[in-house]
Protein backbone atom coordinates (compact mmCIF):
# COMPACT_ATOMS: atom_id res chain seq x y z
CA UNK A 1 0.00 0.00 0.00
CA UNK A 2 2.74 2.23 0.55
CA UNK A 3 4.19 1.78 -3.02
CA UNK A 4 0.99 2.91 -4.29
CA UNK A 5 0.66 5.90 -2.36
CA UNK A 6 4.53 6.76 -3.03
CA UNK A 7 3.66 5.97 -6.57
CA UNK A 8 0.69 8.85 -6.45
CA UNK A 9 3.05 11.61 -4.75
CA UNK A 10 5.80 11.29 -7.14
CA UNK A 11 3.31 11.25 -9.76
CA UNK A 12 2.38 14.59 -8.56
CA UNK A 13 5.64 15.60 -8.05
CA UNK A 14 6.60 14.99 -11.78
CA UNK A 15 3.32 16.29 -13.01
CA UNK A 16 3.60 20.08 -11.63
CA UNK A 17 7.51 20.65 -11.91
CA UNK A 18 6.42 19.64 -15.67
CA UNK A 19 3.69 22.69 -15.47
CA UNK A 20 6.44 25.02 -13.50
CA UNK A 21 9.47 24.16 -16.31
CA UNK A 22 6.60 24.44 -19.47
CA UNK A 23 7.86 21.12 -20.02
CA UNK A 24 5.30 18.75 -22.02
CA UNK A 25 3.57 16.47 -19.83
CA UNK A 26 4.53 12.74 -20.03
CA UNK A 27 0.62 11.71 -20.20
CA UNK A 28 -1.56 10.90 -22.41
CA UNK A 29 -3.21 13.85 -23.78
CA UNK A 30 -6.57 12.56 -23.99
CA UNK A 31 -9.13 10.67 -21.53
CA UNK A 32 -8.80 7.57 -23.13
CA UNK A 33 -5.29 7.27 -22.71
CA UNK A 34 -5.26 8.09 -19.20
CA UNK A 35 -7.83 5.60 -18.47
CA UNK A 36 -5.97 2.93 -20.32
CA UNK A 37 -2.96 4.01 -17.91
CA UNK A 38 -4.91 3.37 -14.66
CA UNK A 39 -6.45 0.40 -15.78
CA UNK A 40 -2.66 -0.50 -16.87
CA UNK A 41 -1.46 0.72 -13.19
CA UNK A 42 -4.52 -1.20 -11.56
CA UNK A 43 -3.76 -4.37 -13.03
CA UNK A 44 -0.16 -4.30 -12.13
CA UNK A 45 -1.35 -3.73 -8.24
CA UNK A 46 -3.68 -6.66 -7.73
CA UNK A 47 -1.24 -9.10 -10.29
CA UNK A 48 1.30 -7.92 -7.29
CA UNK A 49 -1.27 -8.54 -4.49
CA UNK A 50 -2.33 -11.83 -6.17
Amino acid sequence: MSALVAGAVLGLVIGAVCRACDIPSPAPPTPIGALLVVAMTGGYVVGGLV
